[in-house]
């Protein structure tokens, strides 16, 4: 008889054994996910925090002592761009920018850095000179994109002519 209380009881031992191991497997489960959620979030604030440290810097504007003339006012032009990305300042952005431009508002984007630019090509056209520039630009996430710039100077406007931001692709 007393064999038979005893199988009983280790199989109730066993089972209480086993669900104790379920248990801490599940609390190792749920412990490791938990981390995992935590690392992610770590990462994402810092993603954050790299960013908005990045839009704290100002941008690297391009050397203006280098150009005359026309080619310096587009450089001006193009410096001026790169300072109302930063500063987020629309209405003086969209000032930049021809009314029959393509261009309907201001990316969500701060240029830090032109890292390079081909030669500054203006060609005279019927009703206005043109100006092509190609940039590679460094954003705020250390992203780094080319640009074909277009500017245009309107011949109607005579002397009182400036240049203006026809489109960025």
């Amino acid at each position: 008889m007393k064999k038979l209380t005893v199988v009983p009881l280790l199989f109730l031992l066993l089972l209480a054994c086993q669900n104790q191991a379920n248990t801490e497997d599940a609390q190792q489960t749920i412990d490791s996910s938990t981390l995992n959620v935590t690392e992610k979030e770590a990462q994402q604030n810092e993603e954050i925090s790299t960013s908005q440290e990045k839009e704290g810097i100002p941008p690297e504007y391009l050397d203006e002592t280098s150009y005359t003339g026309d080619k310096l006012e587009i450089v001006k032009l193009m410096n001026a761009r790169m300072r109302y990305l930063y500063e987020k300042d629309e209405a003086a952005y969209m000032s930049l920018i021809d009314p029959e431009s393509p261009i309907l508002g201001m990316g969500r984007y701060t240029v830090l850095k032109v890292t390079s630019m081909s030669e500054i090509t203006i060609q005279e056209q019927r009703k206005l000179y043109q100006a092509v520039v190609m940039v590679n630009e460094i954003n705020e996430k250390d992203e780094e994109y080319s640009n074909t710039m277009v500017f245009w100077k309107k011949k109607e406007d005579g002397d009182s002519a400036q240049w203006v931001i026809a489109d960025i692709d």
